[in-house]
């Protein structure tokens, strides 16, 4: 088996709750993948995010590939033994963050070709070597190789760059059915802001036997406007029997928003970014743990939430770590922001199956809101 997705309740707003099987469990949707994109968290241990609840993990092919390397990790027998973590597994196939490089990538019908930041060493991470790649690290879902651009391109290099990630789309699924591993295989739905091409992609691509589909292009310069609207149109045009996936989005609003949208998977550094800076989240808005006002606050960052964090420790000595530069204060806050991501996933599954995910999106979606989203300070 590779993954096989039971959808097991449509809200009318069309929220869906299901469940992804796969080869390592069962994984809850909607659901969101913390990032573990070198093997490990950003700003936690693997114990700790076991203890959060996340049921499935993201880690990143392109950061795989050059350090430690595809040897290493067959070594290892894959990523899983590699960083003890007996959950699900998914890989992004390394395209965002070739488009991500400050500079020296070009990309032809081969592949992308690019210098490594770490050493400037060449690579060519082509469709084939990309899958070859994620069976090597031994994932439970593959991505595709995609050819990532600004959302604002104008249509005609939107379409180019989209007509040449359908053609690695099927070069990565030749390259996967040659060597059965049970590993899935998703695609990713291309298309800008451009109405027209989301609709040609999603036709294009639901042709195909595919185990899921992601909504790509998306977060990489559009309004917030646009990625909503974009969103729900394309998930419309995917099969309601496959799992889909919104890339790399985003905050708690953002989540909220593209689960009411009929969105399954999501994934996001933010929860460890944030807590880097101090920043907080609870089901009423930020806290802003470094500010003056919590310096003898007796409170946990969330009265009810049950993350080890809330249950030792207070906002007073959270402050206090972080104005002395303890790094606990970073992991600490970090495992309570995993787990409100996760507690927020629940709380919109419970509603979806209890039919009240509207209640929910509208006595949540105001308090939610973070940095340059008129941040209320709880």
């Amino acid at each position: 088996m590779t993954v096989a997705f039971e959808l097991l309740a449509t809200d009318p707003t069309g929220a869906r709750a299901g469940v992804v099987h796969t080869r390592r469990g069962l994984v809850k949707t909607p659901v969101f993948m913390p990032v573990a994109t070198y093997g490990a968290f950003r700003t936690m241990g693997m114990d700790d995010g076991r203890e959060t609840g996340a049921g499935i993990i993201l880690s990143n092919t392109y950061h795989l590939m050059l350090r430690p390397g595809p040897d290493v990790l067959r070594s290892f027998g894959g990523i899983h033994k590699f960083m003890h973590w007996d959950g699900p597994v998914l890989t992004d196939s390394g395209g965002f963050q070739i488009f991500s490089l400050p500079g020296g990538r070009t990309i032809t019908e081969k592949g992308a070709h690019f210098r490594a930041a770490h050493d400037n060493s060449r690579h060519l991470l082509s469709p084939e070597h990309s899958i070859g790649l994620q069976q090597a690290i031994g994932s439970d879902i593959m991505m595709v190789l995609d050819v990532c651009i600004k959302s604002t391109t104008d249509e005609a290099g939107t379409r180019d760059a989209m007509d040449r990630t359908h053609r690695w789309a099927l070069r990565s699924l030749e390259t996967k059915n040659a060597t059965p591993t049970g590993q899935a295989l998703f695609a990713i739905v291309q298309g800008g802001v451009h109405t027209p091409l989301r609709e040609a992609s999603a036709e294009f691509l639901t042709q195909h036997p595919f185990d899921g589909f992601a909504i790509g292009g998306l977060a990489v310069g559009e309004t917030k406007a646009e990625r909503e609207a974009m969103t729900a149109h394309t998930a419309r045009l995917l099969p309601p029997n496959k799992p889909r996936y919104l890339m790399g989005v985003g905050t708690p609003t953002d989540l909220m928003e593209a689960v009411k949208r009929g969105v399954d998977m999501f994934d996001c550094i933010l929860p460890g970014k944030m807590a880097q800076q101090g920043y907080s989240y609870t089901f009423n808005g930020i806290v802003r743990l470094a500010r003056v006002k919590y310096q003898r606050d007796e409170r946990p960052i969330e009265e009810g939430c049950d993350c080890r964090t809330c249950a030792q420790f207070s906002r007073g000595y959270l402050h206090h770590l972080l104005r002395v530069e303890q790094v606990q204060a970073t992991r600490l806050v970090s495992i309570h922001n995993v787990r409100h991501y996760l507690r927020l996933m629940e709380r919109m599954r419970g509603a979806i199956l209890e039919g009240t995910f509207e209640q929910l999106y509208d006595s949540l979606i105001h308090k939610l809101r973070v940095r340059g989203e008129s941040v209320p300070d709880a």
